[in-house]
């Protein structure tokens, strides 16, 4: 497809060589698609064939359709709108502020996450062997941490009693 005989190479050509694109649609609308392309369209003909869907029988239809009334009739009150709305908004602002938290909380974790390099970095400028030094101080202070977790444990009472379940139910007032 060269038109002048040029090179693949050459600035004219390469427009003619653009790489074809691999991925036309992305997986939701591919999705989409084939929900939409598997799902069977309404036919005449093919509704004929099935006989009419039989709704359940309800014992009190009526006061079914009396509770559904009152409550479109409530749901219509001033103040009930009034809550309703005010529900959505602080809702919608409790779903701000936790994404706001999240994204804060991994904010400061990747700010210590620095400050612990930059620190040991540091560090090792100013005193090579004090990395080994901070480390010991670590295992030793994790050391101590288990063994006062171990002797708390061991000195904490057990609670069977409120485990086990009682021996016989305190029904005493059917007398």
């Amino acid at each position: 497809m060269n038109p002048r005989g040029l090179g693949l190479n050459c600035p004219e050509a390469r427009p003619l060589l653009k790489p074809v694109p691999t991925k036309t649609m992305n997986t939701s609308s591919s999705l989409l698609a084939l929900a939409l392309l598997a799902t069977p369209l309404p036919f005449p003909a093919y509704a004929a064939d099935k006989p009419a869907a039989a709704t359940p029988a309800r014992e009190d239809d009526a006061g079914h359709d009396r509770l559904t009334a009152a409550r479109k009739q409530a749901n219509a009150l001033p103040e009930v709108a009034a809550a309703h709305q005010q529900a959505k908004a602080d809702r919608a602002l409790a779903q701000k502020a936790r994404t706001e938290y999240r994204t804060a909380n991994k904010r400061a974790t990747e700010s210590e996450e620095a400050y612990r390099k930059a620190f040991a970095e540091g560090l090792g400028k100013v005193d090579p062997e004090a990395a080994g030094l901070l480390e010991k101080e670590k295992a030793a202070f994790r050391e101590r941490m288990v063994k006062a977790r171990e002797a708390r444990k061991a000195a904490a009472p057990r609670k069977q009693a409120a485990r086990e379940e009682p021996d016989q139910p305190d029904d005493e007032e059917e007398g």
